[in-house]
């Protein structure tokens, strides 16, 4: 193997015992010195109190942990390590003087093998109220006596970080050796005495149960006895207990055994009855420690995906900034026949899928009228997000999350109460309900006359209570991530939210997508309206305006593109359109919009409530300039050249915003790049994926 044998770095982890770890460090140097290598020493702190000083160790590299567990700390070390070969200990165990000689002498007589390990002995402790660990055969691979050539311990990610409390150690083992030999050498031996534990430690143990639960489901051998892996901790604790009940004598030392025993065995059943079943619905897929060790991110939300428009487009790309920018992801996502596949955000390195199968079908008793088709679809979809909770939560008990990050809905289903129990909460909608609401309420009529009075009252009946709901839960977050600061001032008024928790975080506008157009020569301007044919959406000034620009039914034409949805569908009324000038053409494809815009003039948005507006940044992106109201909260600051702003309902600004924009001619090149620019300056995936990981930086940090 082409690696410089005589570079070692030995890793020791240390946390709070500051005189043990002078001991290990001296008898390491005996065994750098005996076996003649090279060698640094890393020595990670991983959240010492008081913290180690560098003074106090000298000669050794000092890295900081946060006091995130052993598998975190010595991946810190193996990414600080300069050495061809890492080797481990612990700050309480005693390496022999020949402990690094041996390691040396096995490597160099099989080169082709990926790491070596030795026996670890314990001198005679009391079980009752000391804790050691004994490997005699080194078949558990433990990490106060292994080491690893570098190139492979980095190629298979180091430790998994999914085990916070145990078992990655052998867990890194058996990984390794599927990559070659993990060698055993009798004279590399490491001592490991007995240390004093309290009651509340060995207590405190019961927590190690989720880390068996995933080791049995990942190595299913290893769960000798074939019973659910749930009880395998509970079998497994209950005969070591029992074993050393057997060998106890004496009142008070069979006292002590039984408020040991009881008490772990108790707190482990409480633990398997209350989150067991959430437990085992973890992902068993192992996680690199080495790669995407920036934040940890628990997302909720519709999958993401960047093949596709709309929100989880939106999601797909954020997640992909993020997890460019080292974030490790976590998507809690909803699915069923009826999704779009996951492919797209499992295949970005740092992103792991968690998904909760619905059952949802179309055309079912519960979904055939367009109004249950949408309640049952949110019900399922709600039921969903419970299940994927509990794992979330379970997760983050064992390996916790910096910040959970809430997309396109409000609702918390599943999410407690006790805010302690979650780390921060941002959430990053799309809509509010009670916005929605007030426009059905404003436009009662027009809806009641393009859906009947029954759909239209059962529709607002609903949305008041998704209102309600939305009220409560948005209190639960610690950070609320508007669209647009429009946006954020009707969360504000409607929920009551704390202004110091709202921040402003735009939609990413894929730019990609969408290609600069051109104006067609010798054919009308065609103004062009996008989107959904639904309430709040300005359908009726848009019909009116059509009528006030007959005069330019020669040169205009406007073509409006869309169709209603399950819960609100205005497209009756895009039968007063004038036509002489305008056309509704219904539904586009994606590449058909983008084409379609190319060739246009002008984009109109018209929303009476928008908290972003996705087709003004599409429009930009392809060339072409904006008139939209100022409750598109995707035009805000915006360059003027490139998009003007009309109060909300007011036709006569409209109408004229249109006439003048149309008066200043056909668009040249100069102008279409200006507009593609903005949206980039904007909206582009950089810029929002720099302010999101910003946000939920700043959150996670107490911000």
């Amino acid at each position: 193997m082409p690696e410089d044998l005589t570079t070692w770095t030995i890793v020791i982890p240390s946390r709070n015992r500051p005189a043990l770890l002078q001991e290990c460090l001296q008898r390491v140097r005996v065994a750098i010195e005996v076996a003649g290598i090279p060698a640094e020493i890393v020595v990670v702190d991983d959240g010492s109190v008081p913290a180690l000083r560098e003074g106090d160790l000298p000669g050794v590299t000092l890295v900081r942990g946060a006091g995130q567990g052993p598998a975190r700390a010595r991946n810190r070390g193996i990414m600080a390590a300069t050495g061809s070969i890492v080797a481990f200990t612990d700050d309480d165990a005693r390496v022999s003087p020949a402990w690094l000689q041996a390691a040396k002498e096995a490597l160099n007589q099989s080169p082709g093998a990926v790491g070596v390990r030795g026996p670890v002995t314990t001198p005679p402790y009391d079980p009752l109220f000391e804790h050691s660990v004994e490997d005699l055969d080194g078949g558990r691979f433990l990490t106060c006596n292994v080491a690893y050539r570098r190139e492979p311990l980095v190629e298979v990610g180091g430790f998994d970080p999914s085990y916070r409390f145990a078992h990655e150690d052998i867990d890194l083992g058996l990984r390794m050796a599927e990559r070659g030999p993990v060698l055993f050498a009798p004279a590399m031996a490491v001592e490991h005495p007995g240390r004093p534990i309290s009651v509340e430690e060995f207590n405190g143990r019961s927590r190690f149960v989720a880390d068996d639960w995933l080791f049995f489901r990942r190595y299913p051998p290893y769960n000798g006895s074939g019973e659910p892996v749930t009880l395998a901790p509970l079998r497994i604790v209950g005969r070591r207990w029992l074993r050393i009940g057997r060998s106890e004598r004496g009142i008070s030392r069979f006292a002590r055994w039984t408020r040991l025993s009881a008490g772990q065995l108790s707190r482990i059943t409480w633990k398997t009855v209350r989150t067991g079943r959430s437990h085992v619905q973890r992902p068993i897929e192992g996680r690199s420690g080495l790669r995407n060790v920036g934040l940890r991110i628990a997302y909720v939300g519709p999958v993401p995906s960047r093949k596709i428009g709309g929100a989880p487009g939106v999601e797909g790309w954020i997640i992909n900034q993020l997890a460019a920018a080292g974030c490790s992801i976590d998507c809690y996502v909803p699915t069923s026949d009826h999704f779009e596949a996951t492919d797209d955000i499992s295949s970005i390195e740092g992103v792991r899928v968690v998904e909760g199968r619905s059952s949802f079908q179309f055309g079912r008793w519960y979904s055939r009228s367009p109004l249950t088709k949408m309640v049952s679809f949110q019900a399922f979809q709600a039921l969903s997000r419970r299940r994927l909770a509990g794992v979330l939560l379970a997760e983050h008990e064992i390996d916790p999350y910096d910040v959970v990050y809430q997309a396109s809905s409000i609702e918390a289903f599943g999410l407690p109460s006790n805010r302690a129990a979650l780390p921060p909460l941002a959430l990053h909608p799309s809509v509010h309900a009670a916005g929605e609401l007030r426009w059905l309420r404003n436009e009662a009529a027009l809806g009641e006359r393009c859906g009947g009075p029954l759909r239209a009252r059962g529709v607002r009946a609903w949305m008041a209570l998704r209102a309600r709901r939305q009220r409560t839960d948005i209190a639960k977050a610690d950070r609320v991530l508007a669209l647009s600061e429009v946006f954020g001032r009707h969360l504000v008024a409607d929920y009551g939210v704390d202004p110091a928790k709202v921040e402003v975080l735009g939609n990413v506008i894929d730019v990609d997508a969408f290609a600069l157009g051109e104006s067609p020569a010798g054919q009308r301007a065609t103004i062009v309206v996008l989107g959904r044919v639904v309430v709040r959406k300005g359908v009726e000034d848009i019909v009116a305006l059509s009528h006030r620009l007959r005069d330019l039914a020669d040169s205009v034409q406007m073509v409006i593109v869309g169709e209603g949805s399950l819960w609100s569908d205005y497209t009756p009324l895009l039968g007063d359109l004038d036509p002489a000038i305008a056309t509704a053409v219904g539904r586009m494809g994606r590449d058909e919009v983008s084409d379609l815009l190319g060739s246009s003039r002008l984009l109109i948005q018209a929303s009476h409530y928008e908290p972003f507006g996705l087709t003004v940044g599409e429009a930009l992106a392809c060339g072409v300039p904006v008139v939209a109201t100022n409750e598109v909260g995707a035009a805000e600051h915006l360059d003027p050249s490139v998009c003007t702003v009309v109060p909300d309902g007011d036709l006569d600004a409209l109408e004229a915003a249109v006439r003048a924009e149309l008066a200043r001619g056909p668009l040249d090149h100069v102008r279409r790049a200006r507009c593609r620019e903005e949206v980039v300056r904007r909206y582009g995936a950089a810029v929002i994926g720099r302010r999101a990981l910003e946000e939920l930086t700043r959150l996670a940090q107490g911000g």
